[in-house]
């Protein structure tokens, strides 16, 4: 698997490194691109973290998944842990707990996640705005 270098990593979702280049490479085996803030989530061995332009950890490598769609200027991150999503911020804190099955990131203020096999429009205090009528609804 080629490595990367965060450096490297400008207008493109996932860039590769190439390791003939002369540059150290770095462990990180994928990068998102950074957003305004000049964060990125990167992915090592199937876990997934953030760092800054600098290379600097700024949420360890503890997630199965992370999704922040930088267009959206989330402050929360969707995160993946096992079988369950929830959601935290840029420090690392949980903001919404990890018991959903399913979930989708904010857009609007509003999230759709599945919980017991219910279906659920949410809000970013983890406040149920309505109940949905099955996965048809939500995608």
């Amino acid at each position: 698997m080629k490595k990367i270098e965060p450096k490297d990593v400008t207008e493109v979702f996932t860039f590769y490194r190439d390791e003939n280049n002369g540059k150290e490479p770095t462990e990180w085996e994928h990068v998102t691109i950074f957003d305004k803030q000049g964060y990125g989530i990167i992915s090592v061995e199937g876990y997934s973290g953030v760092i800054d332009r600098n290379g600097n950890i700024i949420i360890p490598l503890e997630y199965d998944n992370l999704i922040d769609f930088a267009e959206l200027e989330s402050k929360i991150i969707l995160a993946n842990k096992g079988e369950l999503w929830g959601f935290i911020n840029w420090k690392n804190e949980i903001i919404i707990p990890f018991e959903y099955s399913y979930a989708s990131v904010f857009q609007d203020g509003e999230a759709k996640v599945c919980k017991n096999g219910k279906y659920y429009i949410i809000n970013q205090e983890n406040h149920i705005i309505k109940e949905i009528d099955g996965l048809d609804k939500i995608l």
